[in-house]
């Protein structure tokens, strides 16, 4: 990802604002993927602004609506508030700015503007023919203008963003109809900030033009061409471009100017002369009576009224250049200004929508990107801080179906009842809620999506269990010892099984290997220690004396599994695992519990002893072993060979088996040549499944009910469902794709569901959309994702039009969660999750939890997308193999060890990793690795 020190929001002003510092820290560390665990998603995909307790709480809900591109701005409702006119960069020739219309009921944008030169500043007119925009497309150095920028954008070396005055700059009218366009203005100088009255009669302007055509004294002369809006004044003309007057005449740069709504008064930014401060002025229509609203001595500019005409809003650096935030002031200017934002970042070029209750402005994200956001705006309690007399706002209907919510709250109880016992895959439980879903899906009129059921049943290890032939036998000098499974030893379940040939043994401490990093040095148990074709013994966990940084350092190298894998990596025979007294738990060996269907095996047989035996068989050593382990708490690296101990051991693990229940509806299209797939797994965790729960000790053993993991999911794929085909039946639909509905099993052990649909699946499936975890919304609904196909932006930009969902866009398509299981098989996959949460993996992720019109939102918007897609209603769309990102390469100084393998969480008895592929220009790529290769070792 590359950072650009530009953030394109203030178009006219920004030429004093320099952002480029606020950038410097914004990637810090690297992000370690985490396929298992969707929180680690919500943490990295969830970026919530703080409230302060002097937020006022005037904006309310915030959401963005345009996605597509690295920068927009500057969007201007239309009189009736169905559309927006805003500049945006998304053209490949062109660098600059064009005019985009949006229709902000269905979300479709169309270019207003010739595609060409630089654009910006847009107003429709009031009768809705026609709309004005200044525009440099006939200037005949326009070429290479434009190859200049493109060659400034590809340096590394970013320079500091400014806004253009280019003398080029006039302002156009164009039909909306016809496209056609007609010069206003004819001037040599900068024509831009236009907009039409109320009644469309007049239009208000920004020009330098004197500057070009009068006489300037030396001094206005020489900062004039330091500066070209240092001869910036307010005009106004004719909406035939005819009747010029000029409403201001002081220097300094004087624009931004917008009519009241009664087309009596206009409101601007006039700058000091030298441009370090603005202040907010209003005057009437004809120039007179100009007065400040503000006196605030920072850089306060774009102001625009209130609907009512009562106060204005506009955007201030008070709290420094990288933090500008919006505030109010009454007209009069009576009051001191309100600060109304509390968002971190740049918020500017703030209006109103006509009916007063939205407001819409420009953000720059985190990452430098600028984009248009709407959110709902509280009249009355913007009238109380200022003092002003409450207006009566007028009344709203609600555009939800009646039937949504309480569908989606029967669903989501069910599912999360004490019934279904915590959906686990493979029980009782689930055979009797997929019948039930099969059910609905038959009743909806949908057809089997695989074979003559709706049901598609796939095999799978459910657990392990000990077997008859299990057997442990230490030979030492004097003694034999046969320590009894289940009491005395017990292998763990990734063991690897058989007969072992008896071997000899070594101690090697706490079995760790931990390079050093830049705040730890390495820990090596291994040094100057030949443990090959012998058992190596060690302590579990890490150095108990260690202190805290230093523990959580080794933590990450301390799991039974690692210690197994650098054990086998060195040559042992196995790995005998022992609590020791400084533990806290010398009576307990490890149970035999299953670690889940993906989970792999370690390829040596790895045991764990109780301290009572270890004591014996250690015994050699000279020491007891709380001496042992006292020496290695304290820091010392003490370890031992044991010449006169033999191992004999046997291996007995048993598989259990199980089979996991997907189900699956379709509608088909005759004739049709690809498939939608509409996605949510429907399993989890039962009563906590081992390894995954997150439960407290006094609810471990609890119902995990899984009301937004997933029963969410399931509900919003059973909403769209029901909605299109009742749109087929009414005729509002037509789809020209075949569309599947899956509720899959398996998801929380390993994608197991998704993955057997897809590894014998013959269709061609253009798209995927995942719901898991849509139960939560809040502040944002998170979409993951995006990078897989380069066209989502602009259907997610259509689609959340209507929707109206406040989103957060998350590029990369690793997600841990189905979605992944079709991107890794060439299938553009969009993933839809509203955040996770402290009730995650608990029993306490209950159906009271639940925002159920959230809810149905999110499954609105995902329908929304499915029903556009199938059909046809945007282009195919066109998969990306993702590039790694620039975390996953070390964007800080953190040490991370990089592949760019995707584990295969199917694989089951494979003596290593296997893979379902690789992300791109990844060192796993480019060594050749591919889907289907299983990693034995690592040198």
């Amino acid at each position: 990802m590359t950072f650009v020190a530009t953030s394109g929001y203030d178009v006219h002003t920004m030429k004093r604002i320099f952002f480029g510092a606020a950038l410097g820290g914004l990637l810090a560390g690297a992000m370690f993927a985490n396929f298992h665990s969707k929180a680690g998603l919500a943490r990295a995909a969830q970026v919530a602004a703080p409230t302060p307790a002097t937020d006022p709480g005037i904006i309310g809900a915030r959401r963005q609506i345009t996605f597509q591109g690295p920068r927009a701005g500057e969007g201007y409702f239309s009189p009736d508030g169905r559309k927006m006119i805003f500049q945006s960069e998304r053209g490949g020739e062109n660098p600059f700015y064009q005019i985009f219309s949006m229709d902000l009921s269905s979300g479709r944008t169309e270019r207003l503007s010739t595609g060409k030169g630089k654009t910006t500043c847009a107003w429709f007119h009031p009768s809705m023919k026609k709309a004005l925009f200044s525009s440099t497309h006939i200037d005949p150095a326009l070429a290479s203008k434009v190859k200049e920028e493109f060659e400034s954008r590809r340096s590394p070396q970013k320079k500091k963003y400014s806004w253009s005055y280019d003398e080029s700059f006039e302002i156009y009218e164009v039909d909306l109809k016809t496209k056609k366009l007609k010069a206003l203005t004819h001037a040599l100088g900068y024509d831009a900030e236009a907009s039409y009255s109320p009644d469309g009669k007049t239009i208000v302007f920004a020009s330098n033009r004197s500057g070009y055509s009068e006489k300037l004294s030396e001094e206005d002369r020489k900062l004039f061409e330091q500066d070209p809006s240092y001869m910036m004044e307010i005009y106004r003309m004719n909406a035939d471009g005819g009747g010029v007057q000029r409403l201001t005449n002081a220097r300094g740069y004087d624009g931004g100017p917008f009519f009241s709504a009664d087309g009596e008064w206009i409101t601007w930014r006039r700058f000091s002369p030298n441009g370090q401060t603005a202040e907010i002025m209003v005057m009437r229509k004809d120039g007179s009576e100009p007065r400040a609203l503000t006196k605030i001595g920072a850089m306060s500019w774009a102001p625009f009224f209130h609907p009512s005409g009562d106060y204005v809003i506009f955007t201030t650096n008070t709290l420094g250049y990288e933090n500008f935030e919006l505030y109010i002031v009454d007209t009069k200017g009576e009051k001191a200004p309100v600060r109304v934002s509390y968002i971190p970042g740049f918020d500017g070029l703030p209006v109103f929508a006509p009916n007063g209750r939205e407001l819409s402005w420009t953000h720059r994200s985190e990452n430098g990107e600028s984009q248009i956001y709407v959110a709902d705006w509280d009249d009355a309690k913007a009238r109380k801080l200022l003092g002003l007399p409450v207006r009566a706002p007028l009344a709203e209907m609600s555009m939800e179906p009646a039937e949504r919510v309480p569908r989606a709250r029967a669903w989501v109880e069910y599912l999360a009842s004490p019934e279904l016992q915590g959906r686990m895959t493979g029980s009782s439980e689930e055979k009797t809620y997929t019948d039930k879903i099969a059910a609905a899906f038959r009743k909806l009129g949908l057809k089997p999506a695989v074979g003559a059921s709706f049901t598609q049943s796939f095999e799978f290890t459910s657990g392990v269990k000990l077997g008859a032939g299990e057997s442990l036998l230490f030979k030492m000098k004097n003694e034999r010892l046969a320590p009894k499974v289940g009491e005395d030893y017990t292998p763990l379940s990734f063991s690897s099984t058989g007969e072992i040939e008896e071997s000899g043994a070594v101690f090697a401490g706490y079995g760790i290997v931990a390079p050093a990093n830049e705040t730890q040095k390495s820990y090596d148990s291994y040094a100057d220690l030949d443990v090959k074709g012998k058992w190596v013994i060690a302590f579990r966990d890490v150095p108990g004396g260690a202190e805290p940084a230093r523990r959580i350092f080794l933590n990450t190298f301390s799991r039974p599994h690692h210690k197994a894998l650098v054990a086998r990596e060195r040559g042992a025979r196995g790995l005998i695992l022992v609590a020791g007294p400084n533990s806290g738990s010398s009576k307990r060996i490890m149970a035999l519990r299953f670690e889940g269907a993906g989970f792999a095996g370690a390829g040596l047989p790895v045991l764990s002893l109780s301290d009572k035996v270890a004591e014996q068989v250690l015994r050699p050593l000279g020491k007891g072993l709380k001496a042992l382990q006292d020496e290695l708490d304290r820091g010392q690296m003490t370890t031992g060979q044991l010449p006169d101990l033999r191992v004999v051991a046997k291996i007995d693990l048993q598989q259990e088996k199980a089979t996991g229940l997907n189900v699956l509806g379709a509608i088909r299209v005759p004739g049709a040549t690809r498939t939608l797939v509409i996605g949510a797994h429907g399993d989890h965790l039962g009563r906590g499944l081992e390894g995954n729960s997150l439960a407290k000790a006094d609810e471990a053993s609890g119902i995990h009910y899984g009301a937004d993991d997933n029963a969410s999911g399931v509900a919003g794929v059973l909403q769209i469902a029901s909605e299109m085909t009742a749109a087929m039946q009414a005729g509002r639909f037509r789809p020209r794709q075949n569309i599947i509905f899956a509720i899959w099993s398996g998801e929380e052990i390993g994608l197991l569901g998704s993955s057997h649909y897809l590894k014998d699946n013959k269709e061609k499936i253009s798209a995927y959309l995942n719901m898991d975890m849509i139960g939560r919304l809040r502040e944002t609904l998170v979409l993951q994702g995006t990078a897989s196909a380069k066209e989502w932006t602009a259907l997610i930009e259509e689609a959340d039009a209507s929707a109206k969902l406040p989103l957060s866009l998350v590029s990369d398509p690793f997600v841990p969660s189905d979605a992944m299981a079709f991107y890794m098989k060439g299938v553009p996959a969009l993933h839809f999750f509203t955040g996770a949460h402290g009730e995650y993996h608990t029993p306490r992720d209950t159906p009271d939890t639940i925002n159920y019109e959230g809810l149905a939102r999110v499954a609105s918007l995902v329908g929304a997308m499915a029903t556009k897609l199938a059909g046809d209603a945007v282009p195919k769309l066109t998969y990306v193999k993702v590039e790694s990102s620039a975390q996953d390469k070390g964007g800080g100084r953190s040490f991370r060890i990089f592949l760019g393998t995707i584990p295969d969480y199917t694989q089951e008895g494979v003596k290593g990793v296997k893979i379902s592929g690789t992300s791109k220009n990844s060192p796993a790529e480019k060594a050749g690795l591919v889907a289907g290769d299983v990693i034995v070792e690592l040198a």
